[in-house]
């Protein structure tokens, strides 16, 4: 798969690492040196060009440590780009005193070699030079040339940059460094609705975590876009497409855990009017909101009545997890166009969607146009998007292949062994205090299709093993709660089982329970279409099974009793959350999908979503 994630032009995505920060002792010196720094006069060399800055005077500077050559901390205020600070050791730091508390709203940093080398800094300010509060966090652009960094403006007398090494080496080194006042020229004007030609394919949310995020959309005409983006009402910040096309994934980075932000899209004489999104929260949360739900790519009825509800304030949650079968009949790209972005734009466009694949999606090319219109965390080992994680708040979420795991794919896309081998994994290693899997061939169903055997034989033992709380799923149109379950009965009295949930309801024609119901099963429901609301609130797990009149069907409680200690607050998922390149046209010539087609009929009736058998021995009727 050819993937190209459009990035900013000037900011490059980085790990938040605390939320404060003190002054620390000079780090000890790193293996690999700096060249140390030249002695002769530099009676020619360059002064410092800023822009986007009205640069604050400073009145004294200091430093985590120097390379003892001469390369010291007032270096970066002599306005002489052939001189340095270079400090050694990750968390060396930076910090220019202004004299007085004034209103200062970023900082312009040249950096040594920075045309070879990334540099992953943190931008933090302080009142009294004790206490320092993180404001912005990033990796350098490769240039040389001085680059600006915005924050909210704030009242601060200092301003440190701390550097956590670079792409090279662990030291830092900085040519030049200034403290940018609080800009009084207005904020851009912020368009709240669309304008210019519409875009064909509107913004959508993918892959946001705590400290980045990707907007994703699709122009009319080849061009190169921007995105405005910045938290709360300000949109002051820019990230820039890098290259022409038709299809568009653009990278906003430098983001604050658990933040609000407003972006507007400018594509091509197109705007896409204002919309606000929220950043995962940290694991130092411990409330969070989604929804849930699968089966409802039909561009049908049933789905618009359950998105009309979820359009409603506050109904969608934080982001939404989409349990396969996203896009009826078969997968394609025009399925794809037409029975989910276009009927789910306005939800896309605030909702991050989180997905799975379904048995649909693998009718064409076994899953590829659902790869190519998702930007997905690519942390499994293939770096494929056909399975990965992350971690919002207190939970953390694996999502499953589960056409994979019953022969849908071959061994070239997928395998049952390495998706395995990575859950254990995964699973062991995180330590937020509630855990959600998610996939689309339900383990526990007494609807249709009956229960998936072989994805209980070969993953209910390891959510046993890893303390799994929750596993939702699709396939069966309906919806069914099963009690908490070990092994192949319910959990006996007394020991811990898992709850295991089909949500099949999204807007598929729903279908008849083909028996009377087992006595595994707690609640059922084959008549109402609707989603599942979700609320992990500390050691409380609530779950609701919402239809499209509002009503709650069903209600699940599951409680626990959380660790005493209280996780580390550094507001940083430990789950990559970067994407492999996507799908690249050629800018010069309108791409296949872009032609003009009749519309995809809605696939609303059994027919139309009807599915193919699957391996008979892999499927197990229980209706006891």
């Amino acid at each position: 798969m050819h993937k190209r994630i459009l990035s900013s032009s000037c900011l490059v995505g980085a790990l938040l690492t605390t939320a404060c920060e003190s002054p620390s002792t000079p780090p000890p010196s790193p293996t690999v040196a700096e060249t140390p720094a030249p002695r002769e006069v530099h009676d020619t060399a360059a002064g410092l060009t800023v822009t986007n800055c009205r640069m604050l005077t400073t009145a004294g500077t200091s430093a985590s440590g120097d390379d003892g050559a001469g390369s010291v901390a007032a270096n970066t205020q002599d306005d002489d780009t052939g001189t340095r600070w270079s400090g050694p050791g990750k968390g060396a730091w930076l910090t220019m005193d202004l004299g007085t508390s004034q209103s200062i709203a970023g900082a312009a940093i040249a950096w040594h070699q920075g045309d070879t080398r990334q540099n992953h800094f943190i931008l933090s300010t302080s009142e009294d030079g004790t206490t320092f509060t993180q404001a912005y966090a990033a990796d350098s652009t490769l240039t040389t040339a001085a680059q600006t960094y915005r924050f909210t403006a704030r009242k601060a007398r200092y301003l440190r940059v701390t550097v956590n090494g670079n792409t090279v080496n662990d030291w830092a080194s900085i040519t030049e460094s200034r403290v940018c006042a609080d800009d009084a020229t207005p904020s851009p004007t912020v368009p709240t609705t669309d304008s210019g030609a519409a875009l064909p394919r509107l913004p959508y949310l993918q892959s946001v975590g705590p400290t980045s995020a990707l907007v994703a959309f699709r122009t009319g005409v080849s061009c190169t876009p921007f995105v405005r983006f910045g938290e709360g009402s300000d949109i002051s910040r820019t990230a820039t497409a890098t290259v022409a096309g038709w299809r568009h994934a653009v990278k906003l980075d430098g983001l604050l855990p658990g933040r609000t932000y407003s972006y507007v899209v400018e594509a091509c004489g197109s705007v896409a009017g204002v919309r606000q999104f929220k950043t995962a929260t940290g694991p130092e949360t411990t409330r969070v909101r989604f929804t849930a739900m699968g089966d409802f790519g039909t561009g049908g009825t049933a789905q618009s009545q359950v998105l009309k509800l979820l359009a409603q304030p506050s109904r969608a949650g934080e982001f939404l997890l989409a349990l396969g079968d996203n896009a009826y009949e078969s997968g394609t790209e025009a399925d794809f166009q037409d029975h989910m972005f276009k009927p789910m734009a306005a939800l896309l466009r605030a909702t991050p969607i989180f997905p799975a694949p379904g048995n649909h999606e693998y009718v064409t090319n076994q899953g590829q146009p659902y790869l190519d219109n998702f930007y997905l965390p690519a942390n499994n080992p293939e770096k494929s998007e056909r399975y990965y994680s992350f971690d919002w708040g207190p939970v953390h979420f694996a999502s499953l292949d589960s056409n994979c795991v019953i022969g849908l794919a071959t061994s070239d896309r997928c395998t049952l062994a390495a998706q395995k081998s990575w859950l254990a994994q995964d699973l062991a290693a995180t330590k937020r205090p509630w855990k959600v899997v998610f996939f689309h061939h339900p383990t526990w169903s007494s609807g249709e299709h009956g229960s998936q055997l072989k994805m209980r034989r070969e993953f209910a033992p390891l959510f046993e093993q890893y303390g799994v709380d929750l596993v939702l799923t699709g396939h069966d149109h309906n919806y069914e709660r099963s009690k908490p379950m070990k092994g192949d009965a319910v959990a006996a009295s007394g020991t811990r089982g898992i709850v295991y949930m089909v949500v099949g309801s999204g807007g598929a024609s729903l279908r008849a329970f083909p028996g009377s119901q087992p006595s595994w099963t707690a609640f059922r429901d084959n008549t109402n279409a609707g989603y599942l609301d979700v609320t992990v609130d500390g050691g409380t797990l609530s779950a609701k099974f919402i239809t499209p009149s509002g009503t709650v069907r069903d209600s699940l409680t599951l409680t626990k009793t959380l660790p005493a200690a209280a996780p580390q607050t550094s507001g940083v998922s430990a789950m990559s959350m970067e994407t492999p390149p996507g799908p690249v046209d050629d800018p010069t010539r309108q791409p296949a999908y872009m032609r003009p087609r009749a519309p995809v009929p809605p696939a609303d009736t059994l027919e139309s979503v009807a599915d193919a058998p699957e391996p008979p021995d892999t499927v197990v009727r229980e209706l006891k």
